[in-house]
């Protein structure tokens, strides 16, 4: 199904969903990272924070044993109930193995109301109520305490976190078990060190993260199309006129010529790309238009002449047989001429479209030139013109083509030579190999005045005629000899040139050597 969507929509869709994407991938990663990032800050607080009270009442005891008070401390100890101990926005409770606490402070989310009078015989203590999910916690680790399941695994440094809940909000605590050490006091417990952290200021943060991600990220994809539909029809804009300059250009104007803003550029280089193209197109109507006028100018002598001598004929009413044969001889004899025209512009029509069925086969070189040479002696002894082939064929050269057509550009040569060879003088053939002995090198030289410096940059295209130099007006010629021998020329591969010597004119063929990959190689 064709696309219908121009490509200034489809450049901003693209870049407008590469764009999305992106920030999609980025958001998602951004949001795994600051998720990770704050989870790890918020176990390592809380692992840290335990230890740090365990190894401060670790220095605590060490300090007593040290200084001998170990009774004074006992009662003391016997006596105090709750200690406060708060560490940041932590909060650490610290209860004995047995159940007994000895200190607590009860998260601020959880305070209000949580201090109750606590009677026991006749002493009256204060009692933080400890929040459910860490009594949960400290319950969990006693009774694998009790079961020992435990007593090999937890050693002073083992720090267990686990994600609890203080009311509604998410919290972190890690939970430390400090036994007493070889040195310890008789009467010291093992100590459950809980370290508490709420998580309610991470979730907003992450709140207000998301919250972020989710208003930029479809701010920003608004922004980049409306972004990307400038940029592109502004990059586009070339192009538009391009269009629009070129809708223009028609057969009537094809000297007009694109806008090249950038040379350096896609776009100024595929303006340049179509200026050379119409300068292309330009020179070949123009080269067809010149072809149309001046075929029309060579097609209408003759027949002009055919029909004024039958219309002089049949004006009147009696004519001699004489009279009636002389305008016959002369219709006929234009006839010829214009049927030789129609031949040759039908050849090039053929050779010009590549409808022209080239039969590959060895050809030999001497055979052709000889068969040529024969085929014109007649013609040549009426001009008062010598033919010589120069050195003499000795070496048997052979070359691959349609021996009609390379007959023909040699007869063609040769007829171009008679036409400007004074009488009595010689024309030379000769027949050599190129010094890569890749190519074959074939001339016609003609004793002649030469080709006319104006002449030459013409002088192989269609109906263009050389000043006659034999003295007489020259019926045969059309204008399209060399214009037909460079076509079978450029069919077989080949090529052919005006020699800058003097005197008169030496025309050259380059015909390539058969290779193995042609017919009977």
């Amino acid at each position: 199904m064709p696309v219908r969507v121009g490509i200034l929509q489809r450049l901003t869709l693209w870049n407008s969903s590469v764009l999305a994407l992106a920030l999609t991938v980025f958001a998602f990663a951004a949001w795994l990272t600051l998720t990770d990032a704050l989870e790890k800050r918020s176990v390592s607080a809380v692992r840290e924070s335990a230890r740090a009270v365990a190894g401060a009442i670790r220095a605590g005891q060490q300090a007593i044993i040290d200084r001998g008070e170990v009774e004074t401390e006992r009662g003391a100890t016997e006596q105090a109930v709750l200690r406060e101990l708060r560490a940041g926005d932590l909060d650490v409770f610290i209860a004995d193995e047995a159940e007994q606490v000895m200190a607590a402070r009860q998260p601020r989310q959880e305070r209000a109301g949580a201090i109750a009078e606590i009677r026991e015989g006749e002493r009256e203590v204060n009692a933080i109520v400890i929040p459910p999910s860490v009594r949960a916690l400290m319950d969990e680790v006693r009774a694998a305490a009790r079961t020992g399941a435990m007593a090999d695994t937890m050693a002073d440094t083992t720090v267990l976190v686990r994600a609890v809940r203080l009311g509604s909000e998410p919290a972190r605590a890690a939970i430390l078990r400090l036994r007493p050490t070889a040195r310890a006091m008789p009467w010291e417990p093992t100590l459950l060190v809980v370290a508490v952290r709420p998580e309610s200021d991470d979730v907003q943060l992450r709140r207000q993260v998301r919250n972020t991600l989710l208003l930029a990220i479809p701010i920003a994809l608004l922004a980049s199309l409306v972004a990307g539909f400038a940029l592109a029809r502004r990059s586009l804009a070339p192009l538009e006129a391009i269009n629009a300059r070129t809708a223009l250009i028609s057969a009537a104007n094809l000297d007009a010529r694109l806008p090249v803003l950038n040379p350096h550029d896609e776009l100024g280089r595929l303006a340049g790309i179509i200026n050379d193209l119409l300068a292309r197109v330009g020179l070949a109507f123009h080269t067809q238009r010149q072809f149309v006028a001046d075929a029309s100018h060579e097609l209408r002598t003759p027949i002009a002449i055919i029909r004024g001598e039958a219309d002089v004929t049949l004006r009147r009413e009696s004519r001699t047989e004489d009279e009636y044969r002389e305008a016959l001889r002369i219709i006929r004899d234009e006839s010829v001429h214009l049927t030789k025209i129609v031949d040759d512009l039908f050849l090039l029509a053929r050779v010009d479209a590549g409808r022209v069925a080239i039969a590959r086969r060895r050809v030999a070189v001497a055979d052709l030139v000889h068969d040529a040479v024969r085929s014109v002696r007649s013609l040549a002894e009426a001009r008062g013109v010598t033919i010589a082939v120069e050195p003499p064929l000795s070496h048997p050269f052979e070359i691959v083509g349609d021996e009609a057509l390379l007959r023909r550009l040699l007869l063609n040569l040769l007829d171009n030579a008679f036409k400007h060879a004074p009488a009595g003088s010689t024309v030379t053939i000769a027949v050599s190999a190129t010094p890569s002995r890749d190519q074959l090198r074939m001339t016609v030289s003609d004793a002649g005045a030469g080709v006319p410096l104006e002449l030459r940059p013409r002088l192989f295209q269609r109906f263009v005629h050389g000043s006659d130099t034999t003295g007489a007006r020259d019926r045969s010629g059309t204008g399209l000899g060399l214009a037909i021998a460079e076509a079978v020329a450029h069919a077989h591969d080949g090529d052919i040139a005006l020699l800058d010597r003097t005197p008169g004119a030496t025309f050259e063929v380059r015909l390539p050597f058969p290779t193995s990959a042609d017919p009977d190689a």
